[in-house]
């Protein structure tokens, strides 16, 4: 699933794409279920010939500004990407989704998963959604920092990773960063949030912080099919030290990182540096 630095990096590769300012001219959709409040010809009808005039995000979803104080907001979810190239380039008829054209150009929605979702809203309103309004910041806003960690999980008894991976306490972050920063904090993603200690949470805000940001300036993490635009992937992969590097040795011991499962999802730690004190 791309996460905030794969939603990020799509956000500047688009905007470095010139994509600012176009009129829309055309969209053609082929999957209904894709628009979640309203129809497809209503989502048509609300943007032709309005131009983007931003894009930025919050948490996971891309946020798309449009003139006259419209927005449509789009959650990539599994395996959603967003293309911009010519019009008359190919394309992936099979997983292409919905094509907006600006006339030379066309920015296409491809899912193969078809997870993925767009709303309409106004500027007026659209934090206030049901989708966007509980999201909780985000490692690199303004306002996170340890206290407001602590402040969102402390209490609870879940799973410290099992907390980070809820969007309504930390936004932006899912399996693979976790991994990450719970490694990189030594702390084993099992514990339960109520145990940890305030040195715990200066440590995970801390390196939340930082791989979030070591992430986006390297495009993102590519392990199966994340892409920013034709051809290009993420670089952040070649940095992770225990997602997917399961019978790999810790860079830190040497001991086997080891795969599990935490409430469902697979989770990589080191068993040596990452012990569950309970």
């Amino acid at each position: 699933m791309p996460e905030m630095p794969e939603v990020q990096t799509l956000i500047d590769s688009l905007l470095e794409e010139d994509i600012l300012n176009k009129k829309i001219k055309d969209v053609t959709f082929y999957m209904e279920k894709l628009f979640k409040n309203c129809t497809p010809n209503e989502f048509k009808d609300f943007v032709l010939n309005e131009k983007i005039i931003n894009i930025d995000r919050i948490g996971k979803y891309l946020i798309f500004h449009l003139s006259n104080k419209k927005v449509f907001v789009v959650h990539l979810r599994m395996e959603g990407k967003i293309f911009y190239q010519d019009s008359n380039s190919k394309y992936d008829e099979k997983h292409t989704l919905l094509r907006i054209s600006f006339g030379k150009k066309e920015m296409r929605y491809q899912d193969t998963r078809k997870f993925g979702t767009f709303h309409i809203f106004l500027e007026e309103n659209y934090k206030n959604s049901k989708e966007l309004s509980k999201l909780a910041l985000d490692p690199l806003q303004e306002g996170f920092d340890w206290k407001y960690l602590k402040c969102n999980i402390s209490k609870s008894n879940k799973f410290i990773k099992t907390a980070l991976l809820d969007q309504t306490n930390v936004a932006g972050i899912g399996n693979i960063y976790v991994d990450e920063i719970l490694f990189a904090s030594k702390i084993h993603p099992e514990s339960k949030c109520n145990k940890l200690t305030d040195d715990n949470f200066k440590t995970i805000a801390s390196n939340s912080k930082k791989i979030i940001k070591k992430a986006i300036d390297n495009k993102g993490t590519t392990i199966s099919t994340y892409m920013y635009k034709k051809e290009s992937k993420g670089e952040f992969q070649k940095f992770l030290n225990v997602h997917t590097k399961k019978d790999s040795d810790c860079v830190n011991c040497k001991t086997k990182i080891t795969k599990m499962k935490v409430n469902g999802r697979g989770t990589y730690i080191c068993s040596n540096c990452q012990v569950n004190k309970k």
